[in-house]
This record gives C-alpha cells, structure tokens and sequence, in this order.
C-alpha cells in the first residue's frame, strides 16, 4: 500500500466510516463540502456496496435535526459528515436538542490540518471548539491529517465511541485535520479500493468495550425504603427519553408499578405509554386547576422529565410528601423544584430492583385506590364537558385540533407535536386516546429549530407521520425540504396558520400593545402556503372547518407522499373561545 497523501486520505475515510458500520451505524447524512471530499467519497463507495444508507443535504442545520428525527425513530446512531468552517457552527443547534434529549447522534467534521491552524489561512477556524458545550465527547484523529492516522488510532476511537454510547447516550463530534490533495484519481480510487474491499468489506471487526458498572445502589436503597405501595401515591409520567428499542420493557415496568398500587397515572402526551394501561386520567392538567392543587397524596413518584404545564410545576411546589423521580440512564439532574430523590438508570432497572428488595414475587392487579377512581370519573366529566361545548363551535381552534386530532388519526400511525403552543394544547385538551400510538416532541431545549426536519426524519423510520406544527416552527425550518427526497417522504403536515405563534397573543394581550405583540413577537410573515407548497411540489390543501378535517386526513393518506394541511386560526376568536371553555367547564364541575 503507497503511502502517499491522496491514498491515505481515501482508505482512511473507507476505513472509518467502515468501522462506523461494524458496530451498527447504517443511517449516513452527508452536507457539501471541498475539505470532506475523501469522506463524501468513501461514503459513496460503501453506499454503492449496500453497505450503508446514505441521505444529502444541503443545510448543516437541518441535516443535523434530520439525523435526530432519525436516530430517535430507529434507536440507532447516525453520522452526519459535513465541510470545515461555518458547515460545523450550523450542527449546534441540533447537538443542543440531542445533548437534552439524549439522542445518539455522531457529527463527523473535514478540519484544516495544524499546520494552518491561527495563521490567517483562509476558512480556518476553531471548529473543533464549536460542539464542545453540547457534546459529550470532542474527538480528533491526527491533527497533521488523517492520512497520518494510524490503523490502531482509529480502532481506539471506535472502541472509545462505542463505550461513551453505552454509558449514556447523546451526540458526539469527531474533526478530522486532511491534508491536500482532497480529491483522488479515478484509477487510484480503484486500486486503493480494490485493496479495501478484500481486507474489510466483507469483513466485520469487533471493537471490544471494557465492562462498565453502573453504581446506583444507595439512591435505590433510599428510594426502596422510603416508597410505600401501599398507600396512595401518585404516578406523573412526562416526555419519555429513553430508547425505542427500550420502551416495550418501559411500559411493562410501569405497568408493573400501577398493578403493585392501584396509584393515578397523570401522562404526558410524549410519554410514550400505552393507552391501554391502567390508572390513566384524562385532563389532569385542568383536574388539578380545578381542584387548587388540593389533592390529597402521600407520595409521588415521578418518571422521567417536567412537562411543559406551569399547572404540574406549582402542584409538585405545593407537595410536601416525598418525591421520587426515575430518569433514562441521564445522570443529569431533571428536578427544577429540587424536592426529588433521582434514580437515573431508567425504569425497568429500578422495577427489579424494587421487587427483588421488597420480596415481591407474585404480582396481582391491586385494587384502583379509591381517590383513583375518582380522578377517573373527574377526567371522563371534564372530556364530556369539552365534547358538548366543542359540538357547538365548529370553528377551527388550536385546543379544538388537540382534542379532535387523537380521535380521528389512525390509530398506530405515529405523530410528531411541535415544541411550542402544541404541546401545551395536547397535554391539556387531549385524551388518552393520544396514546394509540407513539407521539413525539422534542422538549429538550423546548426550541422551535429544526422542526420539519426532525419529522422527515422520523417519517423515513414510521410513517405515515403526522407533523402538528404552527406557522413559526414550519418557517423556521423551511430548509427542511432541501433535505433529499424530502417531497418522496410519507409525511403528513397539519399546519396551524395563527399568523405568527398564538402564544405570544395569550401571553401578552393584557400587557402590551397590539402593535408591540405584532412587531417585537409576532413577527407576523404573509406567505402565500399554497405557492410555497407548489414551490417545493408539495401536495396542498387548506379547510375551513373541523368537520373537513377528517376527510382532509383522508385525502392526504391517500397520497403516499408529504402533503400539507393548512387550518387558518383567529387569534382572537381563539383566545374568547379558550376562555369561555375554561369557563364552562369550571361551572359545570
């Protein structure tokens, strides 16, 4: 094998990415760029071979949100690979939201060798600094050039990547330093591939990790001691942050917990649960409203992060018992009010625990405690109450699509919630029939970035998906359909046009002007949706009613392809309307 510069920075590319492969990564992103040419082309090459499924983009920033729809539907990392400079300050935003909702992604950046480093040489920059406070790891190869990387450094760095992402998961960066040439000849392509392929291609190497250990014993301890399952308690279960290859096992643990109890479930609408469990209560969020944070429990135990309700904050505030939170192997803290006791190597870990030191073997249905059942009944009131004031407005509201939504979507077929004014919508208005099937948020840094992204990721793992998203968040990653065959992708768009985020109208009408709300938050943006779709050949369709929503769901599941959905929302009809209902319900408690 010649050593020369242009054969080393392409087998070492092969080599790498090949790696990659051998402990399972398959999902490949790859953004343009001159510096990444040996990567881009070594992708190509195991992409020809069927050895990896490899998407283009044009935007860093939305392949970096594309890689986390994807690896959040899959369980399984993925690789975005970008250019030098500017190319990797465009991945923060999406390590951010990995970083936070502990998504496995690996960003994989070309890098000007040192020899240029702090010397004026042209789109040279600190590139590898960019990720470090969203990653929880920033590594490098040579920092000569990869064409100085050995075969034993890159072997080190796969086995270090594949333990990081045991331990925990979250996004990681490796720069790769490459010298010129960038580019290799046609004719040496081949025969440096041709030596590739007999050595690795078909060859999987194995990347040993050393055992890890996982010290959870005196938080156990005191959490197994101090909970009582047989007095009442309550179970609040927000955004779930595990793996989807892990959360069958969730839901079995948690079903486990509410047999052993008979306890109330409060659920988030991301919490991943079955709709089928036990103890679930609809309209918890206006039940503890109602009641003045008033219900008597004697402890709490708590699954996985806050949800988005300022209701939900001010009641575990006001709770005085203890508290007891169980996290998805996150050793970060996820207790704001700080009044928790946190377990963090997930749930079904601790249910073992938990029977095997209280001695359980048996596990019968406990009877529902009593004040269960009376959160059960409160909850059916209170969705027969919204039903009776809703059959009387058929106007399209933005509480109305969250109670009506989970009811005609088919059952089974994912959904995708924007992180704004949709998801407090969801968790207040829906009912448990949210949990027919796996619905998505992404509240880790609760951001709007990258919204249509993530759903097209998703979408190329399940799907159909149904993406719930305001004017806003759609805007603010319209680069989205830049993504490769992003108009091919079985992606549903119900897009809520409430002329620039309705939230801020909720928020601030009492407080400032109209003008002020228009012009510092709004931000109000006439866009002509139908030739936008048209744009980007996307099939469009805007409803004036509820009662044609149905059918426009209808319409677009027929079409195996993105299609967009637009409802047009008064903003001020809306906020009377969410006022009278709140009203109604009240009176009628």
């Amino acid at each position: 094998m010649t050593s020369s510069i242009e054969f080393q920075n392409f087998f070492r590319s092969l080599q790498l990415l090949k790696f990659f492969v051998d402990i399972g990564i398959n999902h490949f992103i790859l953004c343009p760029g001159s510096r990444s040419a040996p990567l881009a082309i070594a992708a190509g090459e195991l992409f020809r071979t069927g050895k990896i499924k490899l998407i283009n983009t044009l935007d860093e920033r939305s392949a970096g949100f594309h890689a986390l729809g994807i690896s959040t539907a899959s369980a399984n990392n993925v690789i975005v690979i970008t250019t030098s400079g500017t190319a990797v300050a465009n991945l923060l935003p999406s390590a951010v939201e990995a970083d936070r909702s502990c998504i496995n992604i690996l960003y994989i950046t070309a890098d000007r060798p040192l020899r240029l480093k702090n010397c004026g040489a042209n789109q040279t920059v600190n590139q590898e600094e960019f990720l470090s406070s969203a990653c929880k790891l920033s590594l490098s190869t040579n920092l000569n050039g990869l064409h100085q990387t050995s075969d034993s450094d890159l072997k080190n760095l796969i086995s270090l990547i594949s333990r990081e992402n045991l331990l925990k998961p979250g996004p990681i960066h490796l720069n790769i330093p490459i010298e010129k040439p960038l580019l290799i000849l046609n004719k040496n392509k081949k025969r440096v591939f041709e030596i590739f392929d007999k050595e690795y291609i078909n060859k999987n190497i194995s990347f040993p990790v050393s055992e890890i250990k996982n010290e959870s014993c005196k938080v156990e301890e005191k959490i197994i001691k101090q909970i009582n399952l047989d007095h009442s308690g309550l179970i609040i279960v927000g955004p779930y942050r595990g793996s989807t290859s892990n959360l069958l096992e969730f839901n079995k643990s948690l079903e486990i917990i509410q047999k052993l109890t008979g306890w109330p479930i409060f659920a988030d609408p991301v919490s991943g649960i079955n709709s089928s469990l036990r103890g679930l209560v609809d309209h918890w969020e206006i039940i503890i409203s109602i009641n003045k944070i008033s219900l008597n429990f004697e402890q709490l135990l708590r699954i996985g992060p806050m949800s988005s309700s300022n209701i939900l904050e001010d009641f575990l505030l006001n709770f005085d018992g203890p508290h007891f939170l169980i996290k998805e192997n996150d050793s970060r803290y996820l207790d704001p009010i700080k009044k928790s006791i946190e377990y963090q190597f997930g749930l079904n870990k601790f249910v073992n625990q938990l029977l095997d030191k209280k001695d359980i073997t048996n596990i019968r249905n406990k009877a529902l405690m009593p004040i269960t059942n009376e959160l059960i009944d409160k909850g059916k009131r209170i969705k027969k109450q919204i039903k009776k004031y809703l059959s009387i407005n058929d106007h399209i509201t933005e509480f109305s699509i969250a109670n009506l939504v989970p009811e005609i979507w088919p059952k089974n077929n994912p959904i995708m919630i924007s992180a704004s004014s949709p998801i407090r919508d969801w968790l207040t208005f829906s009912g448990k029939e949210v949990f027919s099937r796996r619905c998505f948020s992404f509240r880790g840094a609760s951001g709007i970035d990258g919204t249509l992204s993530i759903a097209q990721g998703i979408a190329r793992i399940m799907n159909p998906l149904l993406l719930v998203t305001g004017d806003l968040s759609f805007l603010h990653d319209i680069n989205g359909w830049l993504n490769q065959d992003a108009k091919n992708i079985n992606l549903k768009i119900l897009l809520i046009d409430n002329h620039g985020g309705n939230i801020f109208n909720r928020l601030y009408k009492n407080n400032l002007t109209k003008f002020e709300i228009d012009n510092l938050f709004l931000m109000k943006r006439h866009v002509n949706w139908k030739k936008l779709a048209e744009a980007h050949e996307i099939p469009y369709l805007s409803i004036l009613s509820l009662e044609k929503l149905k059918e426009a769901f209808q319409w677009s599941l027929s079409i195996k392809k993105s299609a967009i959905i637009r409802v047009e929302i008064n903003t001020d009809y809306e906020i009377k309307q969410r006022e009278d209902l709140f009203k109604y319900i009240f009176d009628n408690y």
